[in-house]
């Protein structure tokens, strides 16, 4: 590096920078392009799908009428004394009809299938063409994000460099997964809970006027539904973040939390305060610690099979020390790498080391195979 100076360096990522931005525009176009086509297709196969169900269940109540219609047909031919021609004539009629409608009715239900095909496919081709534009969109940010960067003292911080754009190329899949989690949970819940209200609600209409009981009971049902959705959403919420945090503080928070999880998950967790709680007004240190609380005890439940877990929050002068610890499976430490190229450890511990760092504390992991786990955080703090 010595060879080169500095500014011309500058000068070099800055004409890279803006023969990038000038694509840049475009890819994104590309992106968002792919994204519309593929709501685009999926909204038709979702109507085409409506559209095959009820047309098989039109053959299906076309087919038994055809076969009632028969049996009718049967019944004249057998006792045709007893019937005058009309009678007859408007049999056949009926019964012709309905073959007719079958046939008619029949040859939709093929074509819509073939198109039905088509769209899934092309949706599968649309879905390939959305991921490998996100792919290149965060590529491309990640390369401006560094190549905006100040180059004034690259020789001496190369390895730092090298260390963020692993964990930056980390944190945009992270981002991604976070955003896709939450979608799916919004399509799975919430959604799909609007969709059943406004199928009861036209429930309800028809039956208003005809039949109160049952309107009754179907918006008993519909309240049900809602608050349903409602305890979903808020999960929702709380889950990207937990404003409880804000109004009752940190610990008070950490012990809904800790309560809420022991009932889900089946597992004792022990919660215990040392010395004299603090008040931390840095809501960056609150929510790390709630955060690696929260990631520790999922950690537990997925992978220790243990049935208890303790978590001990010690306040000592300017210091926290958090404790989380289980009587589970363990593993071997000596194996688990907690850096940037991090394979066997996971995004979990990797970021909770770097999220901890940033605050200047340190993170020690302990376990040992079938002995438990335990993790050890010391944050530093101000309590001005």
């Amino acid at each position: 590096m010595a060879g080169y100076n500095v500014s011309q360096l500058n000068q070099i990522v800055k004409d890279t920078i803006r023969l990038i931005e000038k694509s840049k525009e475009a890819i994104y176009d590309i992106a968002e392009g792919a994204r519309n086509e593929y709501a685009i297709l999926e909204s038709e196969l979702n109507k085409l799908q409506l559209q095959t169900e009820e047309l098989i269940k039109r053959s299906d109540e076309l087919e038994l009428a055809l076969k009632i219609s028969r049996k009718e047909l049967a019944y004249y031919s057998k006792n045709f004394d007893k019937y005058n021609q009309q009678d007859i004539h408007d049999a056949y009629d009926r019964a012709d009809n309905i073959r007719v409608e079958l046939a008619v009715n029949r040859e939709r239900e093929r074509n819509i299938i073939i198109r039905r095909n088509d769209l899934e496919r092309r949706l599968i081709e649309s879905s390939r063409t959305v991921e490998k534009a996100e792919f290149l969109i965060n590529q491309v940010a990640t390369v401006m994000d560094y190549l905006s960067g100040d180059l004034g003292s690259i020789n001496i911080q190369l390895e730092d460099a090298e260390k963020r754009k692993y964990l930056a190329i980390r944190v945009i899949k992270a981002q991604e997964e976070e955003r896709r989690r939450v979608a799916r949970e919004i399509h799975d819940g919430p959604a799909q809970t609007l969709s059943s209200i406004v199928h009861k609600l036209e429930i309800c209409e028809r039956h208003i006027d005809t039949d109160l009981e049952k309107a009754r009971e179907e918006l008993k049902n519909l309240k049900r539904t809602v608050r349903d959705s409602l305890i979903d959403v808020r999960r929702i919420i709380y889950d990207l973040r937990p404003m409880s945090i804000e109004d009752l503080g940190l610990i008070p928070t950490l012990e809904k939390y800790i309560e809420k999880f022991s009932l889900e998950s089946d597992i004792q967790v022990n919660f215990q305060i040392i010395g004299v709680k603090r008040d931390i007004q840095d809501k960056n240190v609150t929510l790390t610690i709630f955060r690696i609380v929260q990631e520790a005890l999922n950690n537990i439940r997925n992978h220790s099979n243990s049935k208890t877990a303790e978590v001990v929050i010690e306040f000592l002068p300017l210091r926290l020390v958090l404790k989380v610890s289980d009587r589970g499976i363990g593993f071997d430490s000596n194996e688990i790498k907690v850096d940037m190229d991090d394979t066997t450890g996971g995004f979990g511990l990797f970021s909770m080391k770097e999220r901890i760092e940033l605050l200047d504390g340190t993170l020690d992991i302990d376990s040992r195979v079938g002995k438990g786990t335990t993790i050890r955080v010391t944050i530093p703090y101000d309590e001005k």
